[in-house]
Formats: structure tokens, sequence, C-alpha cells
């Protein structure tokens, strides 16, 4: 995909769909110490490529979604309390990005050669991320996405004054930022600027609300309705606009596919 990606509004965070109580500090978990940060690859039970629906595949379906329901409903359900976006979107999200493991995390080089290339001044780039709330950030911490998407939170920047500031951050610090987190696996350094840490993404309850968070600003950059849009929102979430070209080719099918499953499931019926 080549061409200008439409930015973000600027601001913080939008409500658009999203009526949330005020935040409260995150609490630092320490879940993930010592974790070592794989090579990006495809995840290992959600949203990779889906074959022809033949009878074994949709038992496996299930069996996701399913595991997806048992693990992650209470907090969807309280999640989706604020938000225009229903259980089911939530659910299939979850099923796509990490099968519904709390705990994933996935390490994304290409991020991480853009911060690192920065610090050691081979780029006079970083994105629209301020070094002051990079530093701060980085203070309170010790499914691969479309390369747009990076592209689209990481625009040109940052000049080579800044340069001097981001070589003195640890790079674990720079590790975790360029690490996608939990169960919809939101990059950590959509937590520049907001209430809490990166590692509070392993927390079901609060990493629920900053993705609805996120929905909603896709939402208000692009004019899109969150209690119908899907498909565009599926493709905001792993390419960083609605009609963007995902690394998985199945991404979106695979998502409206388990939307149905999951929407079974609330009835009663799966």
């Amino acid at each position: 995909m080549s061409g200008k990606r439409a930015a973000l509004p600027e601001g913080g965070v939008q409500k658009d769909g999203v009526v949330w109580p005020e935040a409260k500090p995150g609490q630092r978990f320490a879940a993930l110490e010592g974790t070592s940060f794989p090579a990006t690859k495809p995840p290992a039970d959600g949203g990779g490529t889906i074959a022809a629906h033949s009878p074994g595949r949709e038992r496996a379906e299930q069996r996701l979604v399913g595991r997806v329901f048992e693990r992650c409903q209470a907090a969807i359900l309280l999640a989706c309390k604020f938000s225009t976006a229903p259980p089911e979107f939530l659910g299939a999200l979850t099923a796509n990005e990490s099968g519904g493991d709390a705990s994933a995390a996935r390490f994304e080089p290409a991020v991480y050669r853009h911060l690192a290339a920065v610090v050691s001044g081979q780029s006079p780039a970083y994105g629209s991320i301020h070094c002051d709330d990079l530093r701060a950030e980085l203070g309170r911490v010790l499914h691969p996405k479309a390369d747009e998407f990076h592209a689209q939170f990481l625009p040109p920047a940052l000049g080579a004054n800044h340069r001097q500031a981001l070589a003195a951050l640890p790079d674990e610090g720079l590790r975790e930022l360029a690490t996608s987190w939990g169960y919809t696996q939101i990059m950590g350094y959509h937590m520049v600027g907001r209430s809490g840490t990166v590692r509070d993404l392993l927390e079901p309850a609060f990493h629920y609300r900053v993705a609805l968070e996120l929905l909603a600003e896709f939402a208000a950059a692009f004019q899109l309705d969150l209690a119908r849009e899907f498909s565009e929102m599926f493709s905001c979430w792993n390419t960083g606009q609605p009609y963007g070209k995902c690394w998985d080719p199945h991404y979106v099918e695979n998502g409206l596919h388990r939307m149905g499953i999951y929407a079974e499931r609330l009835k009663g019926k799966g």
C-alpha cells in the first residue's frame, strides 16, 4: 500500500461512540518480567488464513470462539456498556488477534528498528509522539499489523534535536513500545500519553477499555459507525484505515464469520 494515511484527531482520546467514567491510573503489572520478544510471526490460534469451511474447520472455529467467550465475555460485556460497539465485535476481534490469550505479546521488529534508528541518530524522525511524553512513559516501565498501521501512528515529526534525549531511553522500554499486548494486541506506543502503563494492557478490563477508546478514535477519524460498519473497523484495527490491505488477506472475513459464531453464543445457541 502507498499514499499518505489520514491522521487520527489530535488532542487525546476521542469519545465518539464511547462514554467512559473518569480514568484511574493503571496498576503496574509484572506478569511478563523477563519475557523474551520473538520475531514477528502469524498468530498460532487466531487471525490466520482461514480455509474453506469444511466441517473440521468449522469445529475449530467454534472451539476458538468458544474459548474467547468463556475467558473474555465478562470483561467484554462490562466494556461494551460504555460503547456502541457490540460484544460480538470485540469477541471476534479477540479471536482474530490472540485467540483468547490474555498474556499474548508480539514484538514488532519494524517498529523497534524505527525507534532504534532515531536513538542511534541514523534517522531524524520518530513520530508524532512528543519526546517528553515518551520519556515519561518509559520511566514507568523497565497478530502482526500491516506496516501502514504503524506508519499512520508514527509519521515523521521529531528532528535531530531530540536524538540525545531518546538515546537515554532504556532498550527494554523501546521494546515494550514496539510490542503488541493482550487480547486484541494493542501496540505499546498507544499508552504514551494515556493513564496506566504498557503492561496494564494485560489486565482484561483495562485492555478492553483502551481497545474501545482506540476504536472510537478510528470511528471519529473516518466517520464510521461502531454499531454496524464492522468490515471497516476490522480493517482499521489491522491496517490503520477502513479499506487497507490486511497482513492476512482473510482477516476481515475471519472476523465477520467469528462475529456470527459469537452472536450465537450470546443467544445461548452455541
